[in-house]
């Protein structure tokens, strides 16, 4: 009887713990974020989504009537808010403060998964700190929508190695390419990752159906976004505007190599310095997925060709 108390003690007051984890984090947002809910005007991009999700409202596709240079499910978070609390920029900067919750929380759930409570909890409100504190970070930008998608994805790839738990973070993988195409890479990279994963497994027979059902949850949401435009015989539009014009921005925007030095020597110390404290093993495969996850955000910086300040949040 004692035993069967604690098994249903033990989970519930982890969960508890969990919960007021998120709640410190959502109430630390706030108290940094409060501050800009009520602003106008933070960043030309922000604005930019807000009038196409306003246009989406009123019932035109993105990049129909209205044009940017952003994925549709940028414009669509937007475009909820909007549609449930009318044009209301407060409820606007509240979801972005909820979503920089969640960013900070998935982060503590990976840094748990990898060293400790401790170096997950001050990760989180590092986390926290960098992306509200700068400029254009106190609006909502792309990257902390992509972020929102993404973090959670890479928890469940560590977390969850079922076919069901990579078919999730397929979903929330592609729905955060869809909010910010560069991290099409580290997406590509974790993909092949888990094929090689599979194959290593030598021991037993290879069940490809696990890395299917991660690639199935990307397309099935991509293909979501693309099925208005097709079926408005637009389909075109949409590959201009979601494939063609990034590439061409990367192209016209690029920096040399030289200016991505300092970030490249920053990561290398950090993983080199916490290797050799032991904190992190490279055989640990929690610790492979976010190493993959890491060199892919890091390669899709370089691919996008500079680095502007809201761009680091990834």
């Amino acid at each position: 009887m004692l035993k069967r108390a604690v098994d249903l003690i033990v989970p519930a007051y982890a969960e508890l713990k969990n919960r007021s984890v998120f709640l410190s984090l959502l109430l630390y947002a706030f108290l940094l974020r409060f501050p800009f809910v009520f602003r106008d005007y933070i960043d030309r991009d922000e604005s930019t989504f807000i009038i196409v999700a306003q246009n989406w409202v009123d019932g035109h596709l993105p990049y129909t009537l209205l044009w940017d240079l952003k994925p549709p499910l940028t414009f669509l978070f937007f475009a909820v808010i909007i549609s449930a609390f009318g044009k209301s920029l407060i409820a606007i900067r509240i979801a972005g403060i909820i979503t920089v919750a969640i960013i900070a929380f998935f982060t503590y759930k990976i840094a748990k998964e990898i060293s400790s409570k401790k170096i997950g909890f001050w990760s989180a409100i590092i986390t926290v700190l960098l992306i509200s504190s700068f400029g254009s970070l106190q609006g909502v930008m792309s990257e902390h929508i992509s972020m929102l998608f993404f973090m959670p994805a890479v928890y469940v790839l560590m977390k969850y190695r079922t076919f069901l738990g990579w078919t999730v973070a397929g979903l929330l993988m592609g729905a955060a390419v869809m909010t910010k195409m560069n991290l099409a890479y580290p997406v590509l990279f974790l993909g092949v990752y888990l094929v090689f994963e599979v194959l290593q497994k030598s021991n037993r027979p290879v069940r490809p159906e696990k890395v299917i059902g991660f690639a199935l949850g990307v397309l099935l949401v991509i293909g979501s976004t693309i099925l208005p435009y097709y079926l408005n015989g637009k389909t075109f539009i949409w590959w201009n505007a979601v494939v063609l014009a990034p590439l061409e921005y990367a192209e016209v925007r690029r920096q040399s190599l030289l200016a991505f030095i300092p970030l490249i020597i920053f990561l290398a110390i950090m993983i080199i310095y916490n290797y050799r404290k032991k904190v992190i093993s490279i055989r640990d495969k929690t610790t492979q997925v976010l190493l993959v996850a890491i060199l892919g955000v890091l390669v899709a910086l370089i691919r996008g060709g500079v680095i502007n300040g809201h761009y680091l949040i990834q």
